[in-house]
């Protein structure tokens, strides 16, 4: 019966003395092995037993059940060096009292399921698998250290009933970080843990002004650049501002069908269809100042069409100029955030490649779809299982700059391995998983 006991654990130190089934599940009584030598002193075979206790460590469920393993702690007293000491147990993690097989499912599962959920599995306090799981996220961080862009974004991020902060490198279209907020102070701190701040060139965020605050004071070198799309969409809103002030000369019937149509006012010129085009002369037809608030918009858009500096600057302030008669209130917010970030908004137009977050909206869906099933997720594990699980874009470079030589290349002999640089979290695998 002990033998099959024994080959039932797989725990061939121990020794299986009992087992028994009880409502809250399997317990097993076992033996430790007896130590070959003190553990204080070194001295072989000169220690004795000095008392000993059942202690209860936790092991895999099986078959559904709560495993716990009674292990009879004996004390050792050595003659040689008269002290006292318990012996290291093989295979137990001792400070968690559970196995090291039990400690290794905790690490894996608390990344894909709530906390409550693995220690109710399991038998553990729920504190305990919060801690294991910000072990291995601290360890998996140290592990992981991605490049530093040239191309910096900063963006939000709702998650978990939040605003978070993330962080991605636009140039290589990855994510790099996801901050529980997106407070001045805690954006400081993380722009200050970027390993050579140095190399960013350019930051690319939206009109949120702790983000400048926070790059300014961190890398003051860094161009700024406001995300157009930020700003475009604002001249949407005015857009629908106008249409919702014509409600009281509609009927009901036309409040409803206008209200369906929006999205016909808020699509591109180029991008309305023949039939989407007679629904909106309809309209733009009955309510002049509809149709002069469309082409105002379109005509901010067209700003972001312009090729250098200096045409966009001129763009901008015939469209402030042009604002048609009785529409100022309505753009009033528009033009006082493109007076507010003027000199952010015109530096997109003296970058070498055109800098916005559009991709981020990838990351919005990304969210959407690992927090589907993980109700009880805490912000920890998302942003642990966004960074640490998903595929990271890596490349291994063949070739280093010579230290003395600037620019110039040196090529690796073949003995030596090849360098790795990690770019961030790869957005095209996130469906992959």
């Amino acid at each position: 019966m002990s033998h099959f006991l024994d080959n039932v654990l797989h725990l061939p130190e121990y020794q299986v003395l009992n087992a028994v089934e009880k409502e809250d599940g399997l317990h097993f009584h076992i033996d430790p092995p007896a130590p070959i030598a003190c553990e204080e002193c070194g001295t072989v075979g000169e220690s004795v037993r000095f008392g000993k206790r059942d202690v209860a460590f936790r092991d895999l469920p099986v078959h559904g059940k709560r495993v716990t393993l009674w292990l009879m702690r004996r004390r050792y007293s050595c003659r040689a060096c008269d002290k006292t000491f318990r012996p290291s147990l093989p295979e137990m993690v001792d400070d968690h009292r559970m196995t090291r097989r039990l400690y290794r499912y905790v690490e894996k599962e608390a990344f894909n399921h709530p906390y409550a959920y693995v220690a109710d599995t399991t038998g553990l306090d729920e504190k305990t698998v919060r801690e294991i799981f910000r072990k291995k996220a601290e360890l998996l961080a140290a592990w992981h250290r991605f490049e530093t862009p040239r191309y910096l974004g900063i963006d939000e991020l709702y998650l978990n009933r939040r605003y978070r902060c993330i962080l991605t490198n636009l140039e290589e279209r990855t994510l790099l970080d996801l901050l529980p907020g997106r407070q001045q102070d805690a954006v400081i701190r993380r722009l200050t843990e970027i390993k050579d701040g140095h190399k960013v060139e350019v930051v690319s965020m939206d009109m949120w002004k702790p983000y400048r605050n926070a790059v300014q004071m961190v890398l003051p070198h860094a161009r700024i650049v406001v995300d157009k799309f930020h700003v475009v969409r604002m001249a949407n809103d005015a857009l629908e501002k106008i249409r919702k002030g014509l409600r009281n000369e509609l009927t009901a019937g036309q409040r409803r069908t206008l209200k369906g149509d929006r999205k016909i006012l808020l699509k591109r010129a180029h991008d309305i269809s023949d039939h989407e085009r007679l629904i909106m002369e309809t309209w733009t037809g009955a309510f002049p100042q509809l149709l002069s608030a469309y082409d105002h918009k379109e005509r901010f858009y067209h700003i972001w069409d312009c090729i250098n500096r200096r045409d966009a600057e001129r763009a901008l302030a015939r469209w402030i100029d042009e604002i048609p008669p009785g529409q100022k209130e309505v753009w009033k917010d528009l033009v006082k955030a493109v007076s507010n970030w003027h000199e952010e908004m015109m530096t997109y137009f003296e970058t070498d490649i055109p800098i916005t977050n559009a991709f981020t909206e990838s990351i919005n869906r990304l969210a959407k779809d690992k927090n589907r099933d993980g109700r009880g997720y805490s912000f920890e594990v998302m942003r642990a299982r966004m960074l640490y699980t998903t595929k990271h874009k890596k490349i291994s470079q063949k070739t280093k700059e010579s230290p003395f030589m600037g620019r110039a290349i040196t090529t690796y002999s073949r003995s030596l391995p090849d360098v790795e640089k990690n770019f961030g979290v790869d957005l095209s695998t996130f469906w992959e998983d």
